[in-house]
């Protein structure tokens, strides 16, 4: 998840824009699903609908970089532990949520869903103190 505005506010100014991916609830994730269930990572299609229409839908074959070179990559900067979870970004498709709405996402192999990589996310306002605004 990503609160654009304050995205493209920070962006005007040059500053880091990471703080517009850190806000509480912004990052659903399902639960851990083994690698073997997984046998061929690039054949997996990753999914998401909001309210029952889906809006993005891909392999991950279509990633820029394969997952080999993402990982050497950021081993030159960290240190990398068990239980570390690497974003990568999304298949195309990205747009606004409401309040309201529910958000699913799945991954499919062989063009079944894989049960224990189902999540269902309601979307609801923030309850957080920070108040955004424009300067």
């Amino acid at each position: 998840m990503t609160a654009r505005n304050v995205q493209e506010e920070a962006k005007k100014k040059g500053l880091p824009w990471s703080i517009a991916k850190g806000f509480d609830t912004f990052l659903p994730i399902s639960n851990p699903i083994p690698k073997a269930s997984i046998p061929d990572p690039y054949a997996a299609q990753l999914w998401l609908s909001v309210d029952g229409q889906i809006k993005q839908s891909d392999k991950v074959e279509l990633m820029l970089f394969r997952l080999p070179r993402m990982l050497s990559d950021i081993s030159r900067v960290m240190k990398l532990e068990p239980g570390d979870i690497i974003l990568s970004g999304t298949p195309k498709g990205v747009g606004s949520v409401t309040s309201g709405q529910v958000m699913r996402a799945g991954i499919k192999i062989d063009g079944k869903d894989l049960d224990v990589a189902s999540m269902e996310v309601a979307v609801q306002d923030s309850v957080s103190k920070y108040g955004f605004s424009e300067t």
